[in-house]
């Protein structure tokens, strides 16, 4: 089970905003090449174009913090001893967890209240564009509860500091 789970995650984060890139890239280059050589420009490519960024965006966001890709300002958190940088971390992830769980369900009523409304051309109910997002919020929130973990770890001295908070990226080294 937890095979297939993983399996699909990857499906959801890795192989769908691929593939959603790709659609998106041959469509611009299908819609330039028909605009300004042919002088016939297509209609369907901006619809592609549209959701495959949204898709490629919102999806490959979720991967990227899988892999802690996201950019992060350290400078003052690093000079943290590692009890007040694992608060300072701790507090600022328990925000992010906060404000997505409160976005969750309206997000997921509101993707599925455009189910209505479809796209110009393709006529896609705008839920499949929307719906991604609900699969981000809840992502991240997956994905925030490790760091808070760790970081209650230290805080209570189970832990003698986190592991971002010891790595130094520029010399790709433990402190």
């Amino acid at each position: 089970m937890k095979k297939i789970a993983l399996f699909l995650r990857d499906v959801i984060e890795v192989y769908i905003p691929i593939l959603s890139f790709i659609f998106l890239f041959l469509a611009f280059i299908l819609q330039v090449f028909f605009r300004y050589v042919v002088n016939h420009p297509l209609t369907w490519t901006q619809d592609v174009i549209v959701i495959g960024f949204c898709w490629s965006v919102i999806l490959g966001a979720c991967y990227t913090m899988r892999r802690k890709g996201h950019v992060q300002f350290t400078m003052l958190y690093d000079a943290y001893s590692p009890k007040v940088a694992a608060w300072a971390r701790m507090l600022g992830n328990l925000l992010i967890i906060f404000t997505f769980a409160i976005m969750v369900i309206p997000s997921f009523k509101y993707a599925f209240f455009l189910g209505f409304q479809k796209t110009p051309v393709l006529r896609v109910p705008y839920t499949w564009i929307f719906l991604p997002f609900t699969y981000f919020l809840l992502s991240i929130i997956g994905y925030t509860i490790k760091p808070v973990i760790e970081d209650w770890k230290v805080i209570t001295g189970k832990l003698e500091d986190s592991l971002d908070h010891r790595f130094d990226p520029l010399l790709g080294e433990v402190n």
